[in-house]
C-alpha cells in the first residue's frame, strides 16, 4: 500500500467557517482532489465518529462521490475513519461504525473491485488489549459480511492504526506495538501509529508533550528496526504552537522538530483560516520534502534526561492547570463550535475524556523526590475539562496563551539544577521552541484575565512569561506589542462581556444573548487573526 503523506481531519480548530456534517463529503472530495484538477491534493481523509455526531453512512457517501470524480478510494486516494472509543462511549457506538465501513467496502468493490477502506483508527490506546478488543470487533463484523453478501473479504483485511494521547502511551510505543502485532494470527509488513500531540499537551502541557513525542519516534524506530516491521507514524497537529505549530511559514522547523513522522494531519484551521492557497503549497512541499527528515537517535543519557525534563514541565503545568481548570471549562461553553460534535457531559448522548493518571505516569521518573511531588498534586478534578481545542481557544481568549503555563517555573528548575548546558540541550531536542513561545508571545496579555482569574494566578502566568522570555532570549516587548497591535484592543474588548456572562460583573448590554453573539464574532476575528481557533 501507498503510505499517504498527508490526512484531512474534520477537527473543529478552524475561526471561520461553521461545517456541518451535511457538508462534510463536499469539503472531503475537494480536499482529496488532485490540485491541477482545482482540490487541495490531500492524500487521505480523516472520517471522525469519536465524540462527533457523524452519520454512520457518511463514508460511503465520500467513497461514491470520490468515484464520481474519478478518484478511486483505496488506490488514488485513501478514506480513514477514527471510529468511536468503546469506553468513553459505547461498544455498540464503535460496533455500528466498524459495520459503516464494511458497508463501504462491499458498496466500492461492486463498482471498482477493490477495498475502498484498508485501515480505521482507534482513539485513546493505553494498551495492547485496546487493540486486541478492536480487532475481534472488526473480524466479527467482517464475517458478518461475508455471511450476508456475495463479496467476502478476508477477516484481516481492514488493518488498525492506534491513536496514542497519553504520555505513558507514547513513551512504551514500542512495547505497546510489540504486544499487539504477537498477539496477531500473522506479521504485518508495516503498521501506522497515530500521535495525539494536543492531548498530550493538554494534559501535561507543550513541552512535556513535544519531548514525549520525539521520545515516541524515536523508540517506534528502533523497534522497526528490531521486528522488520515498517512504522509509518502519524503527526496529529493543529496551526497553534499548543497543539503542533504546523504553518507553511513554520514548515522547516516543524519537520526538523518532529523529524521521522511519515503522514501529518491537515486539519481545519489550516484549511479555513490559513486558506487553500498556503495549505496547497505546504501539501506540495511535504510530497518531496518529508523523508529527508529522519528520526532522531538518542543516547541512553539523553533518554534518562529528557524523562527528568518532562516530569519536571510536567509538574509546573499541572500545579498550575489544577487552579485555573473549573474558570477555563466555564469559558470554553462560550467559545463557538464549528463542527456537530456530543456533548461533552456525562449524561445522555455524550463523551467525556479522563484527565492524568498520575500512577501511571510517574513510571517514567528516575527521581524519587520529582515522583513525590508530582505525586503531592491532585488530579482529581470535579469539573469536566474541555478538550485541547477549546481549551487552548479558552486561554487564549483571556490573554494566557497556555504554551507558558509552568514553562519558566520549569526552565529555571532545570537550569538551576543542570546549569545552561541543560537549557541548550533542551533547545536540541527541540528545535521549533523560540519558534512557538515567539508565537505565543504576540498574543499574551495576562491584564486581561484580571476577576476572571485571581491575582495570584494571573502573577504566576507573568513569572511563568517573563522567565521563558529571559531563558530561551526571546527579547519580548509585551507592553509595546499590547499597545500597538490591533489583537489586542479585541482581546481587551471582549474582557467586560466575558466577566459578565461569567457572572462575575453587571450586565452590559439588554440580554445575554446579545453580548454572547459580540463575543462570539470577537472570538472569531481574534481566532482569524491567530490564523486558528484553538
Amino acid at each position: 500500500m501507498r503510505i499517504p503523506l498527508t490526512m484531512m481531519t474534520q477537527h473543529p480548530d478552524n475561526a471561520k467557517e461553521y461545517i456541518s456534517v451535511q457538508q462534510e463529503p463536499e469539503e472531503a472530495v475537494f480536499s482529496l482532489i488532485k490540485q491541477d484538477s482545482g482540490g487541495l491534493g490531500i492524500d487521505e481523509v480523516m472520517i471522525d465518529f469519536e465524540g462527533k455526531l457523524t452519520p454512520y453512512h457518511q463514508p460511503l457517501q465520500i467513497a461514491l462521490e470520490l468515484l464520481n470524480n474519478d478518484l478511486v478510494p483505496g488506490k488514488d486516494v485513501f478514506i480513514t475513519p477514527r471510529l468511536s472509543s468503546a469506553d468513553k462511549e459505547t461498544i455498540f457506538r464503535q460496533i455500528m461504525c466498524i459495520m459503516a465501513v464494511v458497508e463501504t467496502n462491499i458498496s466500492i468493490y461492486e463498482k471498482t473491485k477493490l477495498q475502498a477502506i484498508k485501515e480505521v483508527i482507534i482513539p485513546m490506546c493505553e494498551s495492547s488489549k485496546d487493540l486486541i478488543d478492536v480487532n475481534s470487533r472488526i473480524k466479527s463484523v467482517i464475517e458478518l459480511g461475508n455471511k450476508n453478501f456475495n463479496i467476502h473479504f478476508d477477516e484481516s483485511s481492514i488493518g488498525i492504526i492506534p491513536l496514542f494521547e497519553d504520555i505513558s502511551s507514547l513513551i512504551n510505543v514500542d512495547k505497546l506495538l510489540e504486544d499487539y502485532t504477537k498477539a496477531l494470527d500473522y506479521k504485518p509488513e508495516y503498521i501506522r501509529y497515530m500521535i495525539g500531540r494536543s492531548d498530550s499537551a493538554l494534559s501535561y502541557g507543550i513541552v512535556s508533550s513535544v519531548l514525549t513525542v520525539i521520545l515516541s519516534l524515536y523508540k517506534s524506530n528502533i523497534w522497526s528496526e528490531k521486528s522488520s516491521i515498517k512504522v509509518y507514524p502519524i503527526m496529529g497537529c493543529g496551526t497553534l504552537p499548543f497543539r503542533g505549530q504546523l504553518t507553511l511559514e513554520n514548515l522547516d522547523n516543524f519537520l526538523k522538530t518532529y523529524s521521522g513522522v511519515k503522514t501529518i494531519t491537515i486539519q481545519s484551521a489550516l484549511r479555513y483560516d490559513h486558506g487553500f492557497e498556503k495549505t496547497q503549497k505546504l501539501v506540495e512541499y511535504l510530497k518531496t520534502n518529508i523523508d529527508k527528515y529522519q528520526p532522531k537517535k538518542f543516547t541512553s543519557e539523553d533518554i534518562n534526561l529528557i524523562y527528568d525534563f518532562i516530569g519536571i514541565f510536567t509538574k509546573h503545568y499541572l500545579q498550575s492547570f489544577i487552579k485555573i481548570a473549573e474558570t477555563v471549562s466555564n469559558i470554553s461553553l462560550f467559545i463557538p463550535k464549528n463542527r456537530d460534535r456530543l456533548a461533552a457531559s456525562k449524561k445522555g448522548l455524550s463523551y467525556h475524556r479522563e484527565f492524568v493518571d498520575m500512577r501511571r505516569f510517574i513510571e517514567i521518573i528516575n527521581d524519587d523526590k520529582l515522583k513525590k511531588e508530582l505525586l503531592e498534586i491532585d488530579t482529581n478534578l470535579s469539573t469536566s475539562i474541555p478538550r485541547a481545542i477549546t481549551f487552548t481557544a479558552s486561554m487564549y481568549s483571556i490573554g494566557m496563551p497556555p504554551e507558558f503555563l509552568g514553562t519558566g517555573r520549569a526552565l529555571i528548575e532545570i537550569k538551576s539544577k543542570y546549569g545552561e548546558w541543560a537549557i541548550e540541550k533542551i533547545m536540541e531536542f527541540y528545535p521549533q521552541i523560540k519558534s512557538d513561545f515567539e508565537f505565543a508571545s504576540r498574543y499574551a496579555n495576562p491584564s486581561v484575565s484580571k476577576r476572571i482569574l485571581s491575582d495570584d494566578i494571573r502573577k504566576e502566568y507573568e513569572v511563568d512569561f517573563e522567565l521563558t522570555n529571559k531563558i530561551l532570549n526571546l527579547n519580548f516587548d509585551l507592553e509595546s506589542n499590547i499597545e500597538n497591535n490591533f489583537y489586542h484592543t479585541l482581546l481587551k474588548t471582549a474582557r467586560p462581556i466575558l466577566l459578565h456572562l461569567l457572572g462575575k460583573e453587571s450586565q452590559i448590554l439588554d440580554n445575554n444573548c446579545q453580548e454572547y453573539n459580540i463575543l462570539k464574532e470577537l472570538l472569531i476575528k481574534m481566532g482569524s487573526i491567530r490564523g486558528g481557533l484553538g
